[in-house]
């Protein structure tokens, strides 16, 4: 679904004009995270945001996550990039019936 900011992210930024909105959890199942049982969830989180204090908090919320981390990946510009890759999981996860993340690898 498009939106005239460009992104969900980018359209709360325009609602909410006071307040740092960061984008991130975007790549991450509700299926995996809502289960307690497991000790850990591999992935990465992207994190995008105009205000890098914001991001960095975001990312080290990630980062307490067993298995997980957070990845600065730029400015809330680059979120409508993001929010698109979901799209493209949410295929994969239906087609293998699997909860697939991202590992971005080489950082």
């Amino acid at each position: 679904m498009d939106v005239a900011e460009g992104s969900v992210a980018q359209q709360a930024a325009a609602l909410l004009p006071d307040s740092a909105v960061v984008g991130a959890f975007h790549h991450l199942s509700a299926v995996r995270l809502e289960d307690l049982s497991r000790p850990t969830i591999d992935g990465d989180v992207m994190v995008v945001g105009d205000d890098r204090a914001a991001t960095d908090t975001v990312q080290a919320l990630a980062g307490r996550l067993p298995g997980m981390r957070g990845v600065y990946a730029g400015r809330l510009r680059n979120a409508r990039q993001v929010e698109a890759l979901t799209v493209n999981l949410v295929s994969v996860n239906r087609r293998y019936r699997a909860h697939a993340g991202i590992r971005v690898t080489d950082v």
